[in-house]
């Protein structure tokens, strides 16, 4: 039964991790009319409604996948007895998110995000070289550099906690006065959200219990009032009110984070009917993570003064997803160029 149980925990992780791709691809498919996303081109009229979408979105997307990132780990470390040898831990995680880094870069982001940005040299030797800002190949460097400091701190630091702690405090600052080079700031920030899924494993929390709903259900509703509290209070400039808006988006995420995880699991616990359209994305959900962005960079390119936001939206969601979807498909084919995209 405990098999059968870690068996379903890790199918629950897949469908969550499955719908917040989705979710991530959906945010930069609104993030337009916001007004600060694809900065080549102007939006002829903002949307409100898509940008507080967007804005909302970008509270829990990603924390929650690198928190389901540390709750996998947990498991595959400390239940499975595996990832003992670092050389050898250090080459998989390479091959699964450097190698992907490199290539996408060189073969993909560089050459089609250049058509609308005219990169020069220094801006690509700081962007994808030394890694500042590579587009939404960031969370490639970041995961990796996570995954290393995990492996090398969560077996030796007594007070881990205190630790991670600290590690995100001494990051966010840090991030602030010096280039963010390989992501490491970052990473050091992301350590939370990977440390609180290791957490949530280690305890054993039963993932389709009604428990699992009612917590997420109530940090549904402490994420939204942060989240509101950000967009809708003026928080002023002093530093005692700058810090407060700080604590209270980090509050915000934190609360998202858990929150998407735990009713994305128990979504998954009750839903038993196989679905070949969502497990034919689901095996494609990183190739759709790599190449959804500049596809849309494409669509706004060419039609965003054309149609309207809500339905320039829905075409960014879906021929993105559809042509990522068929990229990822397309290089799987071949033993070579699957690990293009991560592909063992």
């Amino acid at each position: 039964m405990k098999i059968e149980s870690d068996v379903q925990n890790l199918n629950y992780c897949d469908f969550a991790k499955t719908i917040l791709m989705l979710l991530v691809v959906l945010c930069h498919s609104a993030a337009f009319w916001g007004g600060d996303w694809f900065t080549a081109c102007k939006p002829l009229q903002t949307d409100n409604a898509l940008g507080l979408l967007s804005s909302w979105l970008g509270t829990f997307h990603v924390s929650s996948f690198t928190l389901i990132s540390g709750y996998i780990y947990y498991f595959i470390r400390n239940e499975r007895g595996k990832y003992n040898k670092f050389l050898d831990f250090v080459l998989n995680k390479a091959k699964r998110l450097l190698v992907p880094y490199i290539a996408v870069s060189i073969l993909w982001v560089i050459p089609m995000s250049n058509i609308f940005y005219d990169f020069n040299f220094n801006d690509l030797f700081h962007k994808f070289i030394l890694g500042e800002a590579p587009l939404q190949l960031w969370f490639l460097l970041m995961l990796f550099n996570v995954f290393i400091i995990a492996q090398l701190t969560f077996h030796r630091i007594k007070k881990l906690g205190f630790f991670v702690i600290c590690t995100f405090a001494i990051g966010t600052l840090l991030l602030v006065i010096i280039p963010n080079v390989f992501q490491v700031f970052t990473s050091m920030q992301f350590l939370l959200f990977f440390f609180i899924g290791y957490l949530i494993r280690k305890k054993g929390m039963n993932l389709s219990s009604p428990k699992t709903l009612i917590y997420g259900s109530l940090l549904l509703l402490l994420n939204l009032f942060c989240f509101a509290m950000i967009e809708y209070y003026n928080f002023g400039d002093s530093i005692i009110v700058k810090m407060l808006h700080f604590i209270v988006d980090i509050i915000s995420r934190i609360s998202g984070a858990i929150m998407a995880f735990l009713l994305l699991s128990y979504m998954a616990s009750k839903i038993n009917q196989v679905n070949v359209v969502f497990d034919f994305i689901s095996k494609l959900n990183f190739p759709i993570y790599l190449f959804h962005q500049q596809i849309i960079y494409i669509l706004l390119w060419w039609c965003s003064f054309k149609v309207s936001p809500w339905l320039m939206t829905l075409t960014n969601l879906v021929c993105s997803l559809l042509f990522s979807c068929l990229i990822g498909y397309i290089l799987t084919l071949n033993k070579y160029s699957k690990y293009i995209i991560g592909v063992k």
